[in-house]
């Protein structure tokens, strides 16, 4: 992103919180996205059932059939999307532009991968967030997986890659459609860009997780470019 971009995106935010002054999501106080006292009333995932196929209370958030199916190898989601004040934040950060709450959501999903004690596995991985097509980021003005991935990174002292993996195919808006729809919407939709500098460990990062196909797709295109752990991460599952 250019020089006069960034300039101008800060600008931008700090108009919009001029006008439109940050209220808390769950209370409604004034001076930030989500207060100390919401923050703390969030209901996270424990026990994790498996994120693919919703069966209940598996470590990892993943059974073995999943695992062998779709070649993720753990799931981390922090909460529920739906009746939750998370969801709420995701729908406005995603669909109404609002960049500034993505600190926030790093915030939420990193204390759920504290809690599930995942965070040394983080430190020694490369966070990838999933990529936007170039004509989707035009639309929208920003990454919102990688504003949350930039957050985990500074958190946990890892690197955020937008640059290994790629959209390569412009895709219908996944939550539009049903899983057969996903499935078949996100085929191939992803490619590794460069072939050095594969990591070991790979964390996916987005901010939704429904039914796992776009993770599964970029598991998939990991795995075969040589990775060999792929670890999926999102704030809110539904």
């Amino acid at each position: 992103m250019s020089a006069w971009l960034v300039k101008f995106k800060r600008y931008w935010q700090t108009a919009m919180d001029y006008v439109f002054p940050r209220e808390c999501f769950g209370c409604g106080r004034e001076g930030e996205w989500l207060c100390s006292a919401c923050f703390d009333s969030l209901k996270f995932f424990h026990p994790m059932p498996c994120f693919l196929c919703n069966r209940e209370n598996f470590s990892g958030g993943v059974c073995p059939e999943c695992r062998a199916v779709y070649g993720i190898d753990e799931i981390i989601v922090a909460t529920a999307y739906e009746h939750s004040i998370a969801g709420q934040i995701v729908e406005q950060y995603k669909y109404n532009f609002l960049e500034s709450a993505g600190e926030i959501l790093a915030r939420i999903l990193a204390k759920q991968i504290c809690r599930q004690g995942a965070a040394m596995r983080l430190a020694n991985a490369r966070l990838i967030p999933i990529p936007l097509h170039p004509r989707r980021y035009a639309e929208r003005g920003y990454n919102q997986a990688a504003v949350i991935a930039a957050g985990l990174a500074r958190r946990f002292g890892c690197q955020a890659d937008e640059n290994l993996l790629k959209r390569i195919k412009y895709t219908r808006q996944q939550a539009k459609l049903d899983r057969p729809e996903r499935n078949e919407n996100i085929k191939e939709a992803f490619a590794v860009s460069v072939r050095v500098g594969i990591p070991e460990t790979a964390v996916l990062v987005d901010d939704v997780l429904t039914t796992g196909a776009t993770f599964a797709e970029a598991a998939r295109v990991l795995k075969a470019a040589g990775v060999k752990c792929v670890i999926c991460v999102a704030v809110c599952h539904g």
